[in-house]
């Protein structure tokens, strides 16, 4: 009977450690994205594009680069946006000075979308430098294909 207990207490006790130390981990995970760093200009911006919030997406947009924000229009982009779930997971980030890369891994629908994988998946480059101390999205971001009014 006592053998049950100590067992018992034993398992609960895993189970608490085991949970602490998610809980843990998703915090300092989420924490390493810098408010007002390359990357978080991008995640800022692919979410406002996903969502439909060009306007918003636009103002990620480097004005003086290759494309304007006023190039982010529905018949601009490569993307048809609507319904579908996208996935962005970041692969790498590279700073020098005031210049910045970072490169994600586009998946959409879950994997479910197409078995053969999306065209408009896979890894994607985002330049950006810093423009009045913001990062901002320079060249022809994804999923921009055709710019009109850039620099």
């Amino acid at each position: 009977m006592r053998t049950d207990r100590v067992l018992g207490g034993a398992v609960v006790l895993i189970v608490a450690l085991a949970t602490t130390s998610g809980v843990v981990a998703s915090r300092r995970e989420a924490s390493s994205v810098t408010a007002g760093g390359p990357v978080a200009a991008v995640q800022t911006y692919l979410r406002a594009v996903v969502d439909g919030r060009l306007a918003e997406a636009g103002r990620w947009i480097d004005p003086d680069g290759e494309c304007a924000p006023s190039d982010l229009v529905p018949e601009n982009l490569g993307f048809g946006g609507g319904d579908v779930d996208v996935r962005a997971d970041l692969v790498s980030t590279s700073t020098a000075g005031s210049t910045a890369t970072v490169e994600v891994d586009l998946s959409f629908g879950g994997g479910a979308l197409d078995p053969f994988g999306s065209p408009d998946g896979g890894r994607r480059l985002f330049e950006l430098r810093t423009v009045g101390g913001v990062w901002r999205l320079t060249g022809m971001p994804w999923p921009l294909v055709n710019c009109t009014s850039g620099g």
